[in-house]
């Protein structure tokens, strides 16, 4: 059963992506959702979640931009800077870069949107 539960969040998870990139529209992800869930979800609750997806994303979407554009950069500037500066005889501008390596590192861990604790329900 649990892996069932599984594959219905990431059917979700995929159906709420494609919603918000504007490959299907929202009626559709709700009504693909409930048939994946096959009786597991109701159209009410899966409006809820689809609703609730991309409400997430549009209100994230800035930081998750933000954060893509660095992650590819930031490692591959800043290392070649470094590399560079102390191929130069330049130290100080190599502590520079590293300091500015650190504090975009820094920006990553605090701008990243923190996931929605979910709560499980107690076992019996």
């Amino acid at each position: 059963m649990e892996t069932v539960i599984t594959q219905v969040a990431v059917e979700g998870k995929r159906l709420i992506d494609a919603a918000w990139l504007g490959k299907i529209s929202r009626a559709e992800a709700v009504h693909m959702f409930v048939q994946f869930g096959d009786g597991m979800i109701q159209q009410d609750t899966a409006e809820d979640i689809i609703d609730d997806g991309l409400a997430w994303l549009d209100a994230h979407s800035a930081r998750l931009r933000l954060l893509g554009w660095c992650t590819v950069l930031e490692l591959p500037l800043f290392g070649l800077l470094v590399v560079l500066s102390i191929r130069a005889g330049e130290f100080a501008a190599a502590g520079v870069a590293l300091l500015l390596l650190a504090a975009l590192q820094y920006v990553h861990r605090r701008f990243t949107p923190h996931p929605t604790p979910i709560l499980r329900r107690a076992r019996r």
